[in-house]
């Protein structure tokens, strides 16, 4: 009987069981139970005794308003439904399946509720199982922590575009849904955020603070990532696009911060290299990648323990920029954002205001 494992901490794999009652037991570690949530002729048999015998917390199921309606405790599988008894599960069941419990979760108590955080697929993490739900002093801080920057993040969203504010109108389930980013350590989608309201809201450099923040709670947690930025669509980056860096010093051009955008960043995984890295946006890119292939004149920008350092894709290989602005520059320049220009501006017409005409002669001043 062909079925989908899926064990703490892991991520789901096929299997295949004789279909005896021993064989179904010994895959779950005891008495057998079936719990059946889906609308789909599929089964979720799952150790009847887990969460009394305190086995580790395994994924959370949820109906198909989002709510969150079970935790699995243990390892569990999936199986078709026959006649009479279990079957084979198909194959579109499967790739279904293997989706949706692709990453292990992790959960916490939030306001009185629990939470299920999803966990990156770490290479050290893939043999070793979920904890049981746990509230150490460590989990606490970093939990307090999240909660802090999402609801600034949020907040700081919310005060600069109506537009944000009118998607988003549920303030506390944008705070949640970034406080999981972070506690999953995907500061990526986060940073894509940041980027993406700078070109916007016309607020460039005003993130910087929250970008700072970013950073530290990286170093904090040991949180690798990466951004990829690529040349603006504007006329002044033309004759700069796919041009190796020889080339751009013999024309006396320099690699910009101003004429590039960053189209990407995400989690990087354990022993990934910028060569990884560049195969992977060639052959093998995410779905939510918007950007071109990455080629020749792009900047991949590695956020390593607090640290930035930025990489020139070049025509062989990859060259580092030092000077790349807002990643590993000693004193980054801060651009003066449009709205401050706009705020500087009414400033000064208001100190410079029209003024009475002097009746008399002023007196000279006393020195």
């Amino acid at each position: 009987m062909k079925v989908l494992m899926i064990e703490p901490g892991k991520a789901p794999y096929e299997a295949e069981l004789d279909g005896s009652l021993k064989s179904m037991q010994e895959a779950v570690g005891g008495g057998i139970e079936g719990y059946y949530p889906y609308a789909e002729p599929v089964a979720i048999v799952c150790n009847d005794e887990g969460k009394i015998n305190g086995l580790p917390l395994n994924r959370a199921i949820y109906n198909q308003d989002g709510e969150m309606v079970e935790i699995m405790a243990g390892t569990f599988f999936i199986a078709g439904l026959g006649e009479e008894s279990f079957a084979d599960l198909p194959d579109y069941f499967m790739e279904q399946f293997k989706e949706q419990f692709r990453y292990p979760e992790k959960f916490y108590r939030l306001a009185g509720e629990i939470v299920a955080v999803k966990q990156p697929l770490l290479l050290e993490e893939k043999q070793q199982p979920a904890p049981v739900m746990e509230e150490t002093g460590g989990d606490d801080i970093r939990l307090d922590e999240s909660m802090d920057l999402a609801f600034d993040l949020d907040e700081f969203f919310r005060q600069n575009s109506g537009a944000y504010a009118d998607l988003h109108t549920d303030s506390h389930a944008e705070k949640e849904r970034m406080a999981d980013e972070l506690l999953s350590g995907d500061t990526g989608k986060i940073r894509m955020r940041l980027a993406a309201f700078e070109r916007e809201e016309h607020m460039e450099g005003e993130t910087a603070p929250l970008l700072e923040r970013i950073s530290s709670y990286e170093k904090e947690y040991g949180i690798s990532a990466y951004s990829i930025y690529q040349l603006d669509m504007s006329d002044n980056a033309d004759n700069l696009r796919f041009m190796s860096l020889d080339w751009l010093e013999r024309k006396g051009l320099s690699v910009d911060r101003d004429h590039y955008q960053m189209v990407y960043a995400m989690q990087r995984e354990p022993g990934e290299t910028l060569e990884d890295i560049y195969r992977r946006f060639n052959i093998d890119h995410p779905e939510d990648f918007r950007g071109h292939s990455l080629s020749v004149s792009d900047v991949v920008v590695l956020h390593e323990s607090g640290a930035d350092t930025a990489w020139y894709v070049d025509s062989i290989g990859f060259k580092e920029l030092p000077d790349f602005s807002g990643a590993g520059a000693p004193e980054a320049k801060r651009d003066v954002s449009v709205r401050e220009q706009l705020d500087n501006a009414r400033k000064q017409a208001a100190q410079a205001g029209p003024k009475a005409p002097d009746k008399k002669p002023r007196e000279p001043e006393r020195s």
